[in-house]
């Protein structure tokens, strides 16, 4: 039997700003039941809220790929954040690539660039591969509340390590692939450090064991939960440790390819209600 549902948010349970009703229904149908919903998301707890709280769903999740693990009321109850010291590391090689970057903290969202570049590049990249409208991220907008769209600048990397924040991950991205694919054999041989790109226009920098798999292994044991009694669903490579470490995977086809071939089932579309259609195939045959 089915006692925790984990799913990712951008790509299976969301689609450009999107959640089918049919997800809706059926998540809060097994939570009437008395199964844990967990999201695991890149995202921070606001940017899980922002899009779970008008539909009427509480839950906990997992963050930052992995970094913490919070209860229905926002509580970090675990956490794996990066060492503020591998931001002399990190960051030097996307200030001298000049590639757009944003450091995701437990206290708002950083960067050396300027505010409105960070906002302008992460909407551009945004009407490339997900068909947003620029103005969706000026003030007002939908997307108004975004990371991007918060960042507080700072100029020395040693003072912004003395801040008393703990730090999520580090994102880098652009509308040119090749950018990205330019600076990631930077990171190759650092050591502390996991990095993974969701979408190869994009990289995401954490502490070595902020992964989803890991932490979900760390929550389930908290909860007395077995593996067998968990479904995982993601899309994009920062879900490949859920497909590697839990046999109940599902991915929606528009997944990564390889998320895909890992996957226990494929099911529709994120937009077609592939969450739904996985918990419905897990309360009838798991």
């Amino acid at each position: 039997m089915i006692k925790m549902i984990v799913s990712d948010v951008d790509g299976t349970l969301l689609s450009h700003g999107y959640i089918n009703p049919k997800c809706i229904e059926s998540i809060k149908k097994a939570q009437e039941k008395g199964i844990e919903f967990v999201v695991a998301s890149g995202r921070d707890y606001y940017g899980v809220t922002s899009v779970l709280d008008p539909l009427g769903i509480k839950c906990s999740a997992i963050l930052g790929n992995g970094a913490q693990y919070c209860n229905k009321e926002g509580k970090a109850i675990m956490d794996c954040y990066l060492d503020k010291e591998m931001l002399k590391e990190i960051l030097p090689v996307f200030i001298e690539n000049n590639t757009p970057y944003m450091i995701f903290t437990t206290n708002g969202f950083y960067s050396t660039l300027k505010p409105d570049y960070v906002r302008d590049r992460f909407a551009y990249r945004g009407s490339v591969r997900f068909g947003n409208k620029m103005e969706d991220f000026l003030p007002g907008g939908p997307m108004s509340d975004s990371p991007a769209c918060q960042i507080q600048q700072f100029d020395s990397i040693d003072e912004f390590i003395k801040k008393d924040l703990d730090i999520i991950k580090v994102e880098a991205f652009s509308h040119d692939e090749s950018e990205i694919q330019k600076v990631l054999p930077y990171f190759k041989d650092m050591k502390k450090i996991a990095y993974l790109s969701s979408y190869p226009d994009n990289v995401e920098i954490t502490n070595e064991n902020a992964q989803k798999g890991l932490i979900l292994e760390k929550v389930i044991d908290l909860l007395n939960i077995k593996k067998e009694e968990v479904i995982v669903l993601g899309d994009g490579m920062n879900d490949i440790t859920l497909f590697e470490r839990f046999p109940y995977s599902f991915a929606p086809n528009n997944a990564e390819k390889v998320i895909q071939e890992k996957a226990y089932k494929v099911v529709s579309s994120c937009k077609d209600g592939a969450v739904s259609e996985a918990i419905e195939y897990a309360l009838e045959n798991l």
